[in-house]
């Protein structure tokens, strides 16, 4: 039988504890991210234009899907606007 099956649950979150803290180190342990790196807008949007980059493919993709869906949500308000005109009674065609 392990050590592990015999302990109480308490015990277990004690230990869980205690290795938390081993690994943390101390309270005021800060990970190092590194540096940010600044890019400028003009090489990012030229590294989006790159068609061998596959990251500027899913951005190209992404800019369809959201032309295509602003110029149906326009049309779907025209068409409601129109229909609208056409089944009021109180308005009056010239």
């Amino acid at each position: 039988m392990s050590q592990f099956s015999t302990m109480t649950t308490n015990e277990r979150k004690m230990q869980a504890a205690a290795i938390c803290r081993e690994i943390q180190g101390g309270k005021d342990a800060e990970m190092d991210l590194g540096k940010k790196m600044s890019v400028p807008k003009d090489v990012m949007l030229e590294e989006l234009s790159l068609a061998s980059n596959r990251g500027s493919l899913l951005f190209e993709n992404r800019k369809k899907r959201s032309e295509k869906y602003t110029f149906e949500s326009i049309q779907n308000v025209t068409n409601t606007q129109i229909n609208v005109s056409n089944t009021n009674p109180l308005h009056v065609h010239a």
